[in-house]
């Protein structure tokens, strides 16, 4: 008969490092002292990520750092980049290195470096410089052999830098920028028929107040980053906001040129986008229409300040798209339709038109997880299809109870939204009054005999806000009933 062989879970690595998952530093810190499973199975974690010169963190001594570099992933700088650093070598498993300056560094520091970063450019997938002069980098980057994601925040690219930091774009799959200025575009940007600055594998772009210092004439800033952004034919994901500090106006003609440049001027180009951010762009429901008919799938849109009206909504349910086909318009059957596949909605939110926009995208978008939206009313959830939106974990809109709450009518008319809203069963946030919330607004009551009770099934609810109704009448029954009934409430006013 065989022996049956008994092992202590405690000492297969799988399970350790599943158990590491669920701690923070200092408790992986004191399991390392438990066995010399526990160690050798924890130390791969703790050393995963190492910050130097960060005032929220134990920087490790560089012996320290050494004797553990084959499992260092993450590399992040703060303030100082320590000479000792230039000549380290075999980090056999870094990808992510970050170096955030706000001070003036010494002149060696950018050498030091670009010496690190070429000793490790077989490995580096990832690169972030905040507030630094990276002037002298670019040839460097250009070695990183499988570089995906660069990020810069308040960095200037100088005129004799301009096509080498092209040459990087034309590396990778994500590029982020933020307050970022560049000189100009290179010399025959405009003029490229060699398809010299197409970017072919760029699917993630985000253009945070970044300005071209000196457009070519009679182009915009804003309007040559629409044709930097039109040059991305594989572009997935773009988000452009402008946090300048001009006038409203001002703003919004950067806006236009923008969106002008991408969507009218050369439509029907970036046909595999699916997730859209013009945070702080306001448009008309027509433009809206426009572009969404464009859009073969949607995922994420994110235009708070856009009219989202009946044409759009019609765009959204819509069975067909249009397509440039040979330079003509035609009309193409989706393989699905846009509310089939969005899962993250904001628009229009300071509006306080009750139109039936709501009421229309929570009836018919099955996937989605994200709304904040104008105006609902009760009346018109009364009327209106059941929800279709099941999945939501997060709801902020404007819901007016225009009944008289204190009929039996009213009562039942509220008991019915208060329904719809207790199956939304995933529910983390829920916001009933809106943005901003100064408004004078009456939602549901949310008391017992008003329906709350219907909200029972929200158990993963952490926040309710109902500021700005000055017409509540909750009772202490009814606050206790929540608390008994919602175990992860946290926000609750």
């Amino acid at each position: 008969m065989m022996s049956i062989i008994k092992m202590n879970p405690f000492s297969i690595p799988e399970i350790i490092s599943l158990v590491g998952g669920f701690l923070d530093l200092a408790d992986l810190l004191s399991c390392i002292r438990v066995s010399k499973a526990f160690h050798n199975t924890l130390v791969k974690p703790i050393w995963k990520r190492v910050t130097v010169g960060s005032a929220y963190h134990t920087e490790p001594t560089f012996e320290a750092v050494q004797n553990h570099k084959k499992h260092i992933e993450k590399l992040e700088f703060y303030n100082i980049f320590p000479k000792e650093y230039r000549s380290m070598q075999g980090c056999d498993r870094l990808k992510y290195i970050g170096y955030y300056v706000r001070f003036s560094q010494d002149s060696s520091a950018l050498s030091n470096l670009s010496n690190l970063i070429r000793a490790h450019s077989s490995t580096i997938t990832e690169l972030r410089f905040y507030y630094s002069e990276i002037q002298g980098l670019w040839r460097t980057l250009l070695e990183c052999t499988h570089l995906e994601v660069l990020s810069i925040c308040e960095i200037q690219i100088h005129k004799d830098e301009v096509d080498l930091f092209f040459q990087v774009c034309k590396k990778i799959r994500d590029l982020r920028m933020t307050s970022v200025s560049i000189s100009q575009l290179p010399s025959n940007f405009l003029n490229d028929d060699m398809d010299e600055y197409i970017l072919p594998n760029m699917k993630k772009l985000i253009l945070h107040t970044v300005q071209i210092i000196n457009p070519p004439h009679p182009h915009t800033s804003s309007s040559c980053l629409g044709m930097l952004t039109r040059r991305c034919p594989k572009l997935r994901s773009l988000d452009f906001c402008d946090y300048s500090w001009d006038t409203f106006e001002t703003s919004q003609q950067r806006y236009v040129d923008f969106y002008r440049s991408v969507f009218l001027h050369h439509p029907y180009t970036l046909t595999n986008l699916s997730d859209l951010r013009l945070t702080g762009m306001k448009t008309k429901d027509e433009d809206m229409a426009a572009l969404l008919r464009q859009m073969t799938a949607l995922r994420q849109l994110i235009v708070q300040q856009c009219d989202f009206g009946p044409l759009s909504i019609r765009e959204l349910l819509a069975d067909e798209q249009e397509i440039s086909d040979c330079g003509h318009l035609v009309r193409k059957r989706r393989d699905q339709r846009l509310c089939d596949t969005i899962e993250k909605m904001h628009f229009n939110i300071n509006s306080t038109r009750a139109d039936g926009i709501v009421q229309m995208v929570l009836s018919n978008c099955p996937r989605l997880k994200e709304l904040h939206g104008p105006k609902i009313t009760v009346t018109e959830i009364v009327d209106g299809a059941k929800w279709v939106s099941t999945g939501l974990t997060s709801l902020s809109i404007l819901l007016e109870a225009d009944v008289n709450q204190d009929t039996s009518e009213g009562m039942q008319k509220q008991r019915i939204a208060f329904r719809q809203l207790g199956k939304l069963t995933q529910l983390n946030s829920l916001i009933l009054t809106g943005f901003p919330r100064s408004r004078k607004i009456r939602t549901l009551d949310f008391r017992l005999k008003s329906g709350l009770d219907e909200l029972v099934n929200l158990k993963s609810l952490y926040r309710l806000s109902f500021e700005g109704d000055k017409h509540q009448r909750m009772h202490l029954e009814d606050e206790t009933w929540i608390k008994n009934n919602w175990p992860n409430i946290r926000d609750f006013n």
